[in-house]
């Protein structure tokens, strides 16, 4: 299949680039590892997630009400890891659908599987469906970032936690 552009990756910039190339009038194809995936580290594990949770934690505090109500006004007693996990949930799912729905509004082809360059200009895709061969003129590879563990500091999963560990607390 050949696209003026694929793009690996379907983060921010992934996306935005895919949507850009599109309005202007090229063949576009954007592959992410898995559907739950569409979005990338920003929506699932980075800046998304981690402002949800923020947000979430001042709203079921009641924190920007004080002024109103009181200091002592609460608008949930007792906020557990559970309702955490909930908000950022349905947030994710939210900006999920919202990323596919541009993609698709825009004439991006998604493909969902593991890339691996297979030349300069093509671009296997092996997912459920078997593999695809995607031939682009340019490819642009987006695939993001993972959280930096400098190896002098212990990371553990219970006291030192790294910016997954936070968002995958149970």
């Amino acid at each position: 299949m050949k696209y003026d552009i694929v793009i690996i990756g379907s983060g921010p910039a992934g996306h935005k680039a895919a949507i850009a190339a599109s309005k202007l009038g090229k063949r576009v194809a954007i592959i992410e590892r898995n559907f739950r995936g569409i979005g990338g580290v920003c929506l699932h594990k980075g800046t998304i997630p981690s402002k949800t949770m923020r947000e979430a934690i001042l709203y079921l505090t009641g924190y920007r009400h004080r002024d109103v109500y009181s200091k002592w006004y609460r608008r949930k007693r007792r906020i557990t890891m559970q309702d955490l996990r909930l908000k950022l949930a349905d947030v994710a799912e939210h900006e999920l659908e919202i990323i596919h729905d541009q993609l698709e509004r825009n004439g991006v082809e998604i493909f969902i599987g593991e890339a691996k360059f297979v030349s300069p200009h093509e671009v296997a895709v092996d997912g459920e469906t078997g593999r695809k061969i995607l031939y682009g003129d340019h490819i642009l590879v987006a695939t993001g970032t993972k959280p930096s563990r400098p190896p002098h500091i212990p990371f553990d999963g219970k006291t030192i936690f790294d910016s997954d560990e936070i968002i995958d607390l149970k």
